[in-house]
């Protein structure tokens, strides 16, 4: 183990005189975070670092993301995943239903029985029981789509794992499945 001491200035200074100012913020803050999710919506704070539960967080705000989103746009959703081919699909069918003009009504998905995250390095992984409300899809004449939409579930068996991004500082998702 090594210590320097600093023992004395040039020039008969003071350290004091001679050092940069202290930062008094050792980590970033919220203001120095860029925004993810919809601007009415955003990614909390509270799910904006690495710890667990902070991943925790960010998998009960990625769920409740899923049916708000569901006939809006499907970017947010991409946005806070990672090669997860739920997700994408679950964006891409927004961005359909957006487009074809429909609504979603419904679908809240609960978490219960939500086990701590297992870590992984920068994995969090998740093991879960999900319900999801009823769903309803109305088209732009107001009328239920036939075909689309389904009765409340519960007992899912789901699981999720999400992955730490420095950069975005953010949990993005890259395993989702309900069973």
């Amino acid at each position: 183990m090594g210590i320097a001491v600093l023992t004395s200035c040039s020039d008969g200074e003071t350290t004091n005189e001679t050092l940069p100012p202290v930062s008094s913020s050792a980590a970033p803050t919220s203001e120095a975070l860029k925004p993810l999710g919809p601007a009415d919506f955003p990614v909390p704070d509270e799910a904006r670092r690495n710890t667990p539960e902070a991943a925790t967080a960010a998998l009960k705000y990625y769920l409740e993301l899923i049916p708000r989103q569901s006939a809006r746009d499907g970017e947010p959703l991409r946005d806070l995943s990672n090669q997860c081919s739920f997700c994408d699909f679950l964006a891409d069918r927004a961005d359909e239903n957006a487009a074809a003009g429909l609504t979603y009504r419904g679908g809240q998905i609960a978490a219960s029985e939500l086990s701590s995250p297992a870590l992984r390095g920068s994995i969090a992984e998740f093991v879960f029981s999900a319900s999801q409300s009823a769903v309803e899809i109305v088209g732009a004449d107001g009328q239920p789509v036939e075909g689309r939409g389904q009765s409340a579930v519960s007992g899912l068996s789901a699981a999720a794992a999400m992955q730490w991004d420095p950069l975005a500082q953010a949990w993005l998702m890259t395993q989702l499945t309900f069973e």
